[in-house]
């Protein structure tokens, strides 16, 4: 499987970790975030990210593409305010149907995530055609959700895609074992 090039914002701390009262904050920015509330602070910081995601490289075409949420409408309440904003703050287009669900599913934190959740997912091979993709999420655990994600928009015709997610996350007994 190809790898891809992501970066994240905040570090997430699962809810059955105990947590410092800055990772608390953090937390809550995830869970504001998927509510489709998005602070002007992090709406900034996710913005400065594309920007020099964009100047990285200038001589290529970007587009900013969101995973989906588990619905349509978690997925427009979760992007609708944010997809907009990156647009006018950076000039690069920005949509939130470029991928799509093709049925509405649980939430993966209510139970299973499919082995493949981008199956799922509908592309317009005409809005990512030639382009680099700037591809948005609220969190990444093992990163399979992108990694399935960025293939099948490399599959419809994309050059290449780099993942943006507002926070990566992190257990404490890992880290731990590993500090």
């Amino acid at each position: 499987m190809r790898t891809y090039k992501y970066v994240h914002l905040l570090e997430y701390i699962p809810v059955r970790y105990s947590a410092t009262i800055e990772q608390k904050a953090a937390r809550q920015t995830v869970f504001d975030f998927k509510d489709g509330y998005c602070s002007e602070s992090v709406k900034q910081r996710l913005t400065n990210m594309v920007k020099t995601i964009m100047r990285a490289d200038t001589s290529r075409d970007w587009r900013v593409c969101f995973i989906p949420a588990s619905s349509s409408i978690r997925t427009i309440r979760r992007y609708s305010r944010i997809a907009p904003y990156i647009h006018q703050q950076t000039g690069c287009p920005c949509d939130i149907s470029t991928i799509s669900t093709i049925n509405d599913t649980e939430p993966g934190h209510y139970g299973v995530k499919p082995s493949n959740p981008a199956a799922n997912f509908k592309i317009k091979a005409d809005d990512v055609k030639g382009v680099n993709i700037i591809l948005i999420d609220d969190v990444i655990t093992r990163g399979n959700t992108f990694a399935q994600t960025a293939n099948k928009l490399i599959a419809n015709g994309a050059n290449d895609v780099i993942g943006l997610f507002l926070a990566k996350t992190v257990h404490p007994q890992i880290a731990c074992n590993y500090a």
